[in-house]
């Protein structure tokens, strides 16, 4: 399945607000850190890789 970015930011946030969640198991906030890096990584690398077209 493909995201596109805003589904990508949305997820981010609510995995955010998840993390922020007092009662919760510790491991399932360490799932959702990975998650969260994976996401903003993805994000970065998009950024980077896109290619502008040539001037010519």
């Amino acid at each position: 399945m493909i995201l596109t970015k805003k589904e990508k930011q949305l997820l981010i946030r609510v995995l955010k607000k998840e993390k922020l969640r007092m009662f919760g198991i510790k491991e399932n906030k360490q799932e959702i850190k990975q998650l969260i890096d994976k996401l903003e990584q993805n994000v970065r690398n998009e950024k980077v890789n896109k290619v502008k077209p040539t001037k010519l």
